[in-house]
């Protein structure tokens, strides 16, 4: 029987000015037709340049294939033509979705031109034929108004919407085997389960083949048949999933798996603060919405609507929710990087809107962010000593001796040696590069430090570092936190209180332990659902939500969820429920949380067992 897809023997080179360091070396990998192979390792591990070098797209140089095979059907693709590849391979037989669709889709086009270029570049159909048949694949994926998608720009999309297309261009030409790199990493929880479900539905229906490549072990342990472990550049482990995961050999699988089965800090032996840093009263942000040729005025785009939040010293306060909720939005409003169009916010006794320049200058010196994506936050072009610096000289008047070396002790207190001050941004790792972030931010002894999805751009090892990292740096200085995720284990880890916003409004908040023990509001329990769990199998153990978060320009009477809501009743409809303290400190806004109902205990939904251990 003829092997469907194989690798044999590869062994790839990148030259530097340092040398021609070895970046891939695998002996063998073979997937079966119609499997699912997940592929995991960390950033620089050597998965996305396997993957290039399928498709024959390695930059040769500085890459160099040194020797090996890659079998696809028979044929080694390493001793074709690239025209080979263009006419016969690329697109036809074998097709990628790539990590970031943004990056992939070209913005000035629409969305339909696009994936009719690919469809006539790979099959010989007329305009009409090839518009019929990028209709159809729209369909497939189960994008609402297909016709009405065509005519859309990449950036008039959401980011799971751009996922499906990309899903979409890849299925269009027939292509049998399927190249997904880290293709939900970018997306919520409830999109990312929706994406899954969705391949795994067209793998069935196209009876294609997917090697799945990953930084996560929670998304492959739901969504592939095999796994194989990449650990710079080498294939340490692999095998049946759950045989792997449920009996790993090697250190660095075992590593890998408890990285991601942390249990949650004890938080009960944290030192609780009674004394308030920030409170934020009936806070609103409205964006005003300009139409060209519409004299219509008074159209907004509600994207905080009447929140009310308080945060002692110390703690860590988590914001949850989906895509376009408005947990960024609200903290650039506390920050006062946007101007409120309503509320107050009050930190450290100062009202942070009625602050004169100067003032503001000085409040801002103990608020500080560190941004989520560690590649776009640090000028390439700055040594790292100056990019610590920076918060330091806009604040402080040091002279160079006594500049570097606090420059110095930030970067050891973050894990770095001191000598990384005079390297560029460019020689770390994501994790690293992060960790540089973070001194950043620390530069000036702030009191708040707001955490941006910090984690969401590095690979699963790192992420635990640096959430290990934060936490020593929270009890070691004092800090109070502000979390910003969609990453649900992250907040488990490390808050000590959740707030659930959807659609500019708090649905729920309350202790941690208390909201991830007994989620109230149906939309924190359908996004706790939604989360891949390392002891969950199959993508059918994956909840999802129903329809597309509705518009922040005209959001829904009543309950904003009640649109996707699988409980809804006619009263939230019609009102907008209060939001309540149901017991603990734990407060929800819903209709169903009425003492009868509670009593009944029907408004929950089964949580996985993994968050109730944890908890």
């Amino acid at each position: 029987m003829k092997t469907y897809f194989e690798v044999k023997n590869l062994k790839i080179n990148n030259q530097t000015f340092e040398g021609v360091p070895t970046v891939l070396d695998i002996d063998h990998i073979e997937i079966q037709r119609g499997k699912t192979y997940g592929i995991v390792g960390e950033s620089g591990s050597g998965k996305t340049v396997l993957a290039l070098s399928i498709l024959g797209l390695l930059q040769c140089p500085p890459g160099e294939i040194e020797s090996g095979e890659i079998v696809f059907e028979g044929e080694n693709l390493l001793k074709t033509s690239n025209r080979y590849m263009e006419q016969s391979i690329r697109g036809k037989k074998i097709a990628m979705i790539f990590q970031d669709p943004m990056s992939t889709l070209n913005p000035v086009f629409t969305v339909g031109y696009q994936i009719i270029q690919v469809i006539r570049k790979n099959q010989r159909l007329s305009e009409k034929g090839a518009y019929k048949k990028a209709v159809e694949m729209i369909k497939t994926v189960k994008l609402p108004d297909a016709e009405d998608i065509m005519k859309k720009y990449p950036h008039q999309l959401s980011g799971g919407q751009r996922q499906r297309v990309i899903i979409a261009m890849a299925l269009a030409c027939g292509a049998e085997l399927i190249i997904a790199d880290e293709p939900t990493r970018n997306l919520d929880v409830t999109i990312q389960a929706s994406i899954l479900k969705t391949l795994k539905e067209l793998q069935k229906k196209f009876h294609v083949t997917i090697l799945f490549i990953a930084n996560n072990l929670s998304l492959v342990s739901t969504f592939c048949d095999e796994l194989a472990i990449l650990y710079k550049g080498k294939i340490i482990e692999h095998g049946r999933v759950r045989d792997v995961l449920r009996n790993p050999q090697h250190d660095y699988t075992k590593l890998l798996i408890r990285s991601i089965t942390k249990d949650t800090l004890s938080k009960d032996k944290r030192k609780e603060s009674k004394e308030v840093l920030l409170e934020v009263k009936e806070l609103k942000k409205y964006f005003p919405v300009k139409k060209k040729f519409s004299k219509k005025e008074g159209v907004w785009v509600k994207a905080v609507d009447e929140v009310d939040l308080t945060i002692h010293k110390g703690e860590v306060v988590g914001i949850v929710g989906e895509s376009g909720c408005g947990k960024s939005t609200l903290v650039n409003t506390i920050l006062n990087l946007h101007q409120p169009t309503g509320g107050q916010v009050i930190f450290d006794g100062n009202n942070m809107f009625t602050l004169k320049k100067n003032e503001l200058r000085k409040v801002r010196k103990d608020i500080q962010i560190v941004f989520q994506d560690p590649y776009w936050s640090l000028n390439p072009r700055w040594l790292v000593k100056d990019i610590v610096a920076e918060p330091i000289k806009v604040h402080r008047n040091l002279d160079e001796k006594s500049l570097l070396k606090r420059i110095e002790e930030l970067l050891e207190m973050v894990g770095l040696p001191k000598e990384a001050a005079f390297k560029y941004p460019h020689e770390f790792s994501g994790g690293q590069r992060q960790r540089i972030a973070i001194a950043r931010s620390l530069a000036v002894n702030p009191k708040l430090v707001v955490l941006d999805e910090p984690t969401s751009s590095i690979d699963v090892l790192s992420q635990a570092q640096i959430l290990d990292l934060l936490d020593d740096l929270r009890e070691r200085l004092e800090l109070t936190n502000i979390l910003i995720s969609h990453d649900l284990s992250v907040v488990n880890y490390m808050s000590d209180r959740i707030i659930i916003m959807y659609l500019g409004k708090i649905v729920e908040y309350g202790r941690s332990v208390e909201v991830f023990k007994n989620p109230l509001h149906p939309y924190t329990q359908a996004l706790f659902n939604s989360i891949p769990d390392i002891e969950k199998e199959g993508v059918e153990s994956l909840a999802t939500i129903e329809g597309n978060v509705p518009s922040a320009i005209n959001p829904p009477l009543g309950c904003r969820f009640h649109t996707r809501c699988p409980k809804v009743m006619e009263i939230c409809k019609e009102q907008l429920p209060e939001m309540k303290c149901i017991e603990n400190d734990h407060y929800a806004a819903c209709f169903l949380l009425t003492k009868e109902e509670l009593g009944k205990k029907e408004v929950y939904l089964d949580i996985n067992k993994s968050h109730k251990d944890k908890s």
